[in-house]
């Protein structure tokens, strides 16, 4: 489950068979006459010496009737390609741009293999035709490759499904050992992220050098709402004898096809992001919570409540609770942040403006404008909001923002890709408002990127190091 499905080692192999199978296909089939020539006791013409002429030689008619005519096959096969890869290139427009059926416009990386693909079917298809047994098993072959390689390399461009374990939905990570040091809150702890943990922190010469990544079962005892297990990353700090109170980032991840709490480690490398960062610290870092917000991968309760589950509920109240019961955590909200990438950005925005006592920071990376469903705002109201448009307006975080007023302590960080062409405008608008309201903004844009996971690990990753003080957890070198 864990063998990769973006490294060099597996997608040179795929690749290199996908040419080579091409390059076998775009040839002219064979001279069959030309292969009994090397049969023992035939000449040149395909022929046994006695029936030779008086001249010596014999025009080899048979020959020429039978042997294939490259100038016509490259004509074939040039015009296969050529529509083929025109083919690939509406069906990409049409899926990606006018149905929108990924969410977000594809990428000229996706237009281009998908434009491969057609041109290598239609290849594969002629050779099927015009070619023998061998070859059509060979076209065969081909269809499926070609096919491979262009998943693949998707796949690689969007950075969703890392491994074998992520493309099939199965969890990699073991369940989560506590340390008998972490033994929870009590309800009278108020304690600050005062930006003092670091002098007051003095790490033991058994410190050890990673967090602990695994899975919980957190109980929806007030939401009820339906939800996978999380992950929970515990920096070294957490791990030692005599742990300090720390403070806490919530994390969730996008919403689509295989969507889940995993996808943050697996395509978003989170764990090593806030290990190498805890090395700069001693050890200190936040407690990360990686809960479900979906409840199935394309499922999309927006984080609010309603009849497609209390996700908001869930968030801001069992969510912290299950943390400050099991976990040494801060419990006032400056020490309380709340991160997210795609539908997680857009909740991330959403749940920290609408309950700054729970979260004193946010981070979104390329969120929407608000909670909105495949299918537009009327099935988004009908579905989510029980068929109240008013319901719905308010749900806007712009509007939630416009709502509150001024917000006092509440700081929000948002990210986005330079080349994400569906919520790049999203994210100017949003912030605007934020800062409108007395919100400390800071922006990021990724260059070069789109609406995918490597805009959502390089936006969670400086996000993450512009959390670290306002964590009260000292500067970070380089950020």
């Amino acid at each position: 489950m864990s063998f990769s499905l973006v490294s060099v080692l597996t997608l040179a192999p795929v690749y290199a068979l996908a040419l080579g199978l091409a390059v076998w296909l775009v040839r002219p089939p064979g001279d069959r006459v030309g292969r009994r020539d090397a049969r023992p006791g035939r000449n040149s013409a395909g022929l046994r010496p006695h029936l030779r002429t008086r001249a010596g030689r014999l025009r080899p008619r048979l020959r020429s009737r039978t042997r294939p005519r490259p100038r016509r096959w490259w004509t074939a096969v040039g015009v296969a390609a050529v529509v083929g890869a025109g083919a690939g290139a509406l069906v990409s427009w049409w899926v990606g741009d006018v149905q929108a059926a990924l969410d977000v416009p594809p990428t000229w990386v996706d237009r281009a293999w998908v434009s491969a693909l057609g041109a290598g079917l239609a290849v594969a298809v002629v050779a099927a035709v015009r070619g023998g047994a061998g070859r059509r098993v060979v076209a065969g072959l081909g269809v499926v490759v070609f096919a491979l390689s262009t998943g693949l390399a998707v796949n690689r461009d969007a950075g969703l499904f890392p491994t074998v374990g992520a493309l099939l939905g199965v969890s990699h990570v073991a369940p989560l050992t506590l340390p008998p040091a972490q033994h929870g809150v009590s309800a009278g702890d108020a304690t600050t992220a005062s930006g003092t943990l670091p002098a007051e922190w003095t790490p033991p010469a058994e410190l050890p050098r990673h967090g602990r990544l695994g899975s919980v079962v957190i109980p929806a005892t007030d939401s009820h709402f339906r939800a996978r297990p999380a992950l929970v990353w515990l920096p070294p700090a957490a791990l030692t004898a005599d742990p300090p109170a720390l403070p806490v980032v919530v994390a969730l991840s996008g919403q689509g096809p295989g969507a889940a709490p995993e996808n943050l480690v697996d395509a978003g490398h989170l764990d090593d992001q806030l290990d190498a960062l805890a090395a700069q610290h001693d050890g200190l870092a936040p407690i990360v919570v990686m809960p479900d917000q979906l409840g199935r991968p394309t499922s999309n309760p927006m984080c609010v409540d309603g009849e497609l589950g209390d996700s908001a509920t869930w968030l801001t109240r069992d969510v912290p609770a299950w943390v400050t019961a099991h976990l040494d955590v801060q419990r006032s909200p400056a020490a309380w942040a709340i991160a997210g990438f795609s539908q997680g950005g857009t909740c991330s925005v959403q749940l920290a403006t609408g309950h700054p006592d729970v979260f004193g920071s946010f981070v979104d990376v390329s969120g929407q404008l608000g909670p909105l469903l495949d299918g537009g705002v009327d099935r988004t109201i009908a579905r989510g909001f029980d068929g109240s448009r008013a319901a719905y307006d308010a749900a806007q975080p712009v509007a939630v923002m416009r709502a509150h007023g001024r917000y006092a302590d509440l700081g929000g960080f948002f990210a986005v890709g330079a080349d994400d062409s569906r919520y790049g405008p999203v994210q100017p608008v949003v912030s605007a408002a934020a800062q409108a309201a007395g919100i400390d903004v800071t922006r990021l844009t990724v260059p070069g990127s789109g609406h995918d996971w490597h805009t959502a690990s390089v936006g969670l990753a400086a996000g993450l190091r512009w959390l670290w003080p306002r964590l009260g957890l000292g500067a970070v070198v380089g950020g």
